[in-house]
């Protein structure tokens, strides 16, 4: 199994760009582009919960989901 962060697909979705998600949450645009090309090794929950509450996501299932 995989976590597979759907950052991506959201912020397409809702036409924002990486720079702008990085300014509503305060996490840099660098961890943001890493998130949303699935380039982690660690999450750091507090990042995603920022990114959560500024793209007003309620749902974490809506951001991530396991992959096989």
């Amino acid at each position: 199994m995989r976590l597979r962060i759907k950052l991506q697909d959201i912020l397409t979705e809702r036409k924002m760009t990486q720079v702008q998600l990085s300014e509503l949450s305060n996490v840099t645009q660098a961890k943001i582009s890493n998130l949303c090309n699935n380039k982690f090794k660690e999450l750091n929950i507090g990042i995603i919960e920022r990114i959560a509450a500024a793209l007003e996501i309620d749902d974490i299932s809506v951001l991530m989901q396991l992959e096989k």
